[in-house]
């Protein structure tokens, strides 16, 4: 990857313009758009969940994992599993860049990752501090791997 800087003075003072160049738009390419589309936008130490009767805030550094059943999302930390409905790739788009896809019905926290072990059906297991663990298909694998620099 290169990266070069060009003054451009007919920007104002705030205003940046990105291009990105590439043979094909291929899967790092979507990767680099996505974090620059989340730089832009303000992370919030807290995620927002509204549950059937109140809405609760969780510090994403406590949050482990999230999983989705149907339209079901369970939120899990250290001492709750915390029910909602929604969709998971709405909670990823919140959540700051700790957190990674794992499958199609989950995502982790990376700071709470221990280890990625081999399951019984092929698939990865990621075993999670406090006890929790959550199955990785192939298809996210790679992107894990990146994001711990392997």
């Amino acid at each position: 990857m290169q990266i070069h800087f060009q003054s451009d003075p007919s920007l104002g003072p705030d205003d940046l313009n990105i291009t990105v160049s590439a043979v094909t738009k291929n899967n790092r390419v979507v990767n680099l758009l996505n974090y620059l589309d989340k730089y832009n936008q303000k992370s919030s130490v807290f995620i927002p969940i509204k549950t059937e009767d109140r809405i609760l805030t969780i510090k994403q550094a406590e949050l482990i994992k999230v999983e989705v059943t149907k339209n079901t999302l369970t939120f899990y930390t250290k001492s709750d599993e915390i029910q909602a409905n929604g969709r998971l790739y709405q909670v990823l788009e919140r959540l700051n860049e700790n957190f990674v896809q794992v499958s199609k019905h989950g995502i982790i926290n990376l700071n709470h990752l221990v280890s990625l072990e081999a399951g019984f059906t092929g698939n990865m297991v990621a075993k999670l501090n406090f006890k929790q663990r959550a199955d990785v298909s192939r298809k996210y694998l790679p992107e894990i791997e990146r994001r711990l620099g392997l």
